[in-house]
């Protein structure tokens, strides 16, 4: 019986102590956001008023402390052109979450409401399908 009682405790204090360390770990790893848009067709003239959208919102968003780096991507080669990608990167989900909730108060402040509408206006009319997934980064893989 006393060495069930020791054993039970033993694992128990190994399970607490693991327990905390990863607890600790999970804080402390990168996560990445990851936002898919699935253009509705060819751009034409509006393609670089699209790109200054981009620029614009990267511009605000890439003085913010709690990004670690943000690009976005347009599909180079493959079935599907239509792809775009946004990939946010922040040190923990705390960062991504607090990032989230001031997002469009950011953009307010940043630009007139009249920008913005102009923005929503020519992004509604090429942007169909959208999708965000996070993913948290496996340090052992980070080069």
């Amino acid at each position: 019986m006393y060495k069930l009682i020791l054993s039970i405790l033993l694992f128990s204090i190994i399970f607490i102590l693991s327990s905390a360390s990863f607890a600790q770990d999970y804080k402390d790893i990168n996560v990445v956001l990851i936002q898919t848009y699935k253009l509705k067709g060819a751009m034409g003239d509006d393609a670089q008023a699209f790109r200054d959208i981009l620029q614009r919102q990267g511009d605000v968003f890439s003085n913010d402390p709690r990004i670690i780096r943000s690009y976005a991507l347009r599909h180079f080669w493959g079935a599907d052109s239509r792809d775009l990608v946004i990939v946010t990167e922040f040190k923990n989900y705390e960062d991504l979450f607090s990032f989230s909730n001031e997002m469009n108060s950011m953009l307010e402040k940043a630009f007139s409401k009249e920008q913005l509408d102009a923005d929503n206006t020519l992004w509604n009319k090429y942007v169909g399908q959208h999708a965000d997934e996070i993913y948290q980064v496996v340090p052992e893989t980070k080069k």
